[in-house]
């Protein structure tokens, strides 16, 4: 079967691992010149380390990556509202890690042992057939398939082509992350809350701390949001335990700004062109779950479309599969953005009584197997 993967991030490589693992070489063609993943970190609730299990992964991911045993917010004071047991909680699937996205996509790379990679190509126009597409790329070459995934994340040419409707939407946020030395010596995922505003630490090394830090805005003034603000004065309110982050973030620092979209198209297939991880279903980062969903979106497809002789039923089953589980991380995440917009003095005692039946709630149905 000739299937070709458009993007080379976590969803096609983990699709592509998939394959292989069934005995399946697909082609990938990535649209960026040089191989490489920019400098902020990821995090692997246990669903997401159940996936790069059942990919056999783990192994090498455990030894670069830093145990999350507890999660803990805090307010924009430093008082703290609550404090999960992460590896209880998530003990039946696989462990919370932290580490960062250069070092997942390089072993995402290195897992591929056939599949190779196109570098500086991409889809110019795919014309579908009844059982089949007939690519055309960016280079001028044509080449037909009886399967294209598109796994090129939010900005997806691929979903340009085969749902040109669809566009990522403007959840309210904007935010900024960078990796940073831990000098505040931040042992565990800790989140501080305030109106409107989010400060985020989990270390990813034994040195070294991945921050996320997002304002909640109005799209209507969102232009006046860039990476070259000054985060001192936006976070000014906070204080210890991660104020000093930001307060010492030093100017060479690799920052990384953007306005937080989100990707909702109901169905991400059409005839033989399916959308996986971001490119079907981006969401909020406040579940944590883009990694995970990717990941369990590339097994599912690898699996329904190895055991079911017709494609097109194949496919029907992955998307019909997934749509629960992708639209339930969707609620969940746009419930917890809402949730900090709500002034401190209602957020902080909510958060306090009631965030571990919260956190239970939102995750638990992600400890079932897909």
């Amino acid at each position: 079967m000739r299937i070709l993967i458009v993007g080379a991030g976590i969803a096609g490589l983990a699709f592509a691992r998939a394959l292989e693992l069934r005995g399946i070489v697909p082609d990938i063609v990535e649209r960026r010149a040089i191989w490489g993943a920019k400098g902020t970190g990821l995090f692997l609730p246990g669903n997401a380390s159940r996936a790069f299990s059942q990919l056999g992964l783990l192994p090498d991911i455990t030894k670069v990556a830093v145990p999350i045993r507890h999660q803990r917010v805090l307010s924009h004071r430093g008082e703290e509202l609550h404090n999960i047991n992460t590896e209880r909680f998530w003990a039946a699937c696989g462990p919370c890690l932290a580490l960062s996205r250069a070092d997942m996509h390089s072993l995402l790379r290195r897992g591929l042992e056939r599949t190779s990679i196109e570098m500086s190509n991409s889809v110019r126009h795919i014309r579908q057939e009844p059982d089949g597409c007939e690519v055309t790329f960016g280079n001028g070459e044509t080449k037909r398939y009886e399967l294209v995934v598109g796994a090129d994340g939010i900005r997806s040419r691929v979903r340009q082509i085969a749902f040109p409707s669809a566009s990522p939407a403007y959840t309210g946020n904007v935010c900024w992350r960078f990796v940073a030395e831990n000098v505040v010596g931040v042992d565990s995922w800790t989140a501080m809350i305030g109106r409107r505003q989010t400060l985020l630490a989990i270390p990813i090394s034994p040195s070294k701390v991945y921050v996320y830090a997002d304002h909640a805005v109005n799209l209507s003034t969102a232009w006046k949001y860039s990476g070259s603000i000054n985060l001192e004065r936006l976070f000014s309110k906070f204080s210890g335990p991660l104020f000093p982050l930001v307060k010492k973030l030093p100017p060479q620092a690799d920052l990384h700004f953007s306005h937080i979209e989100s990707v909702s198209i109901g169905d991400w297939r059409k005839k033989r062109v399916v959308l996986i991880g971001d490119a079907a279903h981006a969401s909020s980062p406040s579940m944590a779950e883009g990694a995970g969903l990717a990941c369990e979106d590339a097994l599912l497809l690898a699996k329904v479309i190895c055991e079911n002789a017709n494609v097109d039923e194949a496919l029907d089953i992955f998307v019909r599969q997934r749509e629960r589980r992708v639209s339930w991380v969707h609620k969940q995440c746009a419930a917890r953005d809402r949730m900090r917009t709500l002034p401190t003095f209602i957020s902080g005692p909510l958060l306090k009584y009631f965030g571990a039946s919260l956190y239970e709630r939102s995750y638990r149905p992600l400890l079932a197997q897909i």
